[in-house]
């Protein structure tokens, strides 16, 4: 089951919005094609992804995030949404997901 928050546009603006609570999150282009599955600290992972000052990683324009409450299950939360993506996309990860997660 994926994320069911609704999609925020990606700007730093927004994520120093958020908390900062184990999560799991998404990153997408515009036409919602998810690109990355994360998981950690919602608002310091979402800002690691701007190598610059203020433009995110390329491709990206939203994200969408949902709580956890705890390390362990962001992890596992994580590993489910990369199975369901891949059950859904020939096997393959999303395009920034580059190592195999089971």
């Amino acid at each position: 089951m994926s994320i069911q928050k609704k999609w925020s546009h990606y700007t730093k603006e927004n994520v120093k919005k958020e908390p900062d609570n184990f999560g799991v999150y998404q990153l997408s282009n515009k036409e919602q094609r998810i690109l990355y599955i994360g998981e950690g600290h919602i608002r310091t992972r979402l800002l690691a992804h701007f190598p610059n000052a203020s433009e995110p990683v390329v491709g990206a324009s939203l994200y969408r995030y949902e709580l956890t409450g705890s390390k362990k299950r962001c992890v596992q939360r994580q590993n489910s949404l990369l199975i369901d993506y891949r059950n859904s996309h020939n096997k393959k990860n999303p395009p920034f997901n580059s190592r195999s997660k089971n």
